[in-house]
């Protein structure tokens, strides 16, 4: 079945195509001809200009996912080292610290993930890994084992701060006003010039008119459901979590 992003799009398409027939259908007897120089000009211009802003806001975006879901990776990987570098503490040390990272798992996928996916992130994961970092920190080690688990762990910590951070920072990065403004901006100029510069009234002028339209509309809905990288067709999903929380018995 397909899912609610694809619907999304080709409703868009069918009634951005949907209008563009209506538009020509109101403008079928019209007799100007777009073969003035000035609109052969334009068309060209003005279908590049919305190129280039189209693409500016998916590269952003693609470089966005794509850092979002290789913090998202490494973030899970240095939770599962730390559940097993705390194998190499004394007790009640090693319990205390398992127990700590499966509270951290549970936080970041039933708490940080809902949030991450209406574009904010409030600081308990945050406070839960200072908390992991304080108590591994004051560990007082009396063997050489447990020392050296003490600084792997340590290691660990801050690869998962700074994953934490990088997810964090993807969370909240969203396409400046401006550069959604142009798409928009744009995509309407790009749809209606045909129509504005004396599209032809011949079936296939029309046609090639409408499926314009559907095109850009498509592209524009594309680029707002990519605008989150938690959300869309492209998410970031936190099953590298689960699979960890699967392993450590998190719930």
């Amino acid at each position: 079945m397909w899912g609610q992003e694809t619907w999304t799009i080709l409703l868009a398409g069918g009634i951005s195509a949907a209008v563009a027939a209506g538009i020509a259908w109101f403008l079928r007897k019209r007799e100007f001809e777009p073969e003035d120089v000035t609109i052969g000009f334009l068309g060209p211009s003005l279908a590049a200009m919305f190129l280039l802003v189209l693409a500016l806001a998916l590269a952003t975006e693609w470089q966005t996912i794509g850092s979002a879901q290789q913090a998202a990776a490494n973030e899970a990987v240095a939770v599962r080292q730390i559940y097993w570098a705390a194998s190499g503490l004394p007790q009640p040390a090693e319990s205390e610290l398992q127990n700590q990272v499966r509270g951290y798992l549970s936080t970041v996928i039933h708490h940080d993930w809902p949030q991450m996916e209406r574009g904010t992130l409030d600081d308990r994961s945050d406070q839960l890994l200072t908390t992991m970092s304080t108590f591994v920190l004051r560990l007082d080690t009396t063997t050489s084992g447990a020392s050296n688990a003490q600084q792997y762990a340590l290691g660990q910590l801050s690869v998962l701060a700074s994953a934490r951070a990088e997810r964090e920072g993807a969370a909240e990065s969203q396409l400046p006003l401006g550069v959604l403004a142009a798409v928009i901006v744009t995509s309407l100029i790009v749809c209606v010039f045909p129509f504005a510069g004396g599209i032809r009234s011949d079936k296939v002028s029309v046609a090639i008119a409408i499926l314009q339209a559907a095109l850009v509309a498509v592209a524009v809905v594309v680029v707002f459901q990519l605008d989150n990288p938690f959300t869309g067709p492209l998410a970031t999903t936190p099953n590298s979590f689960t699979q960890v929380a699967a392993l450590v018995g998190a719930r």
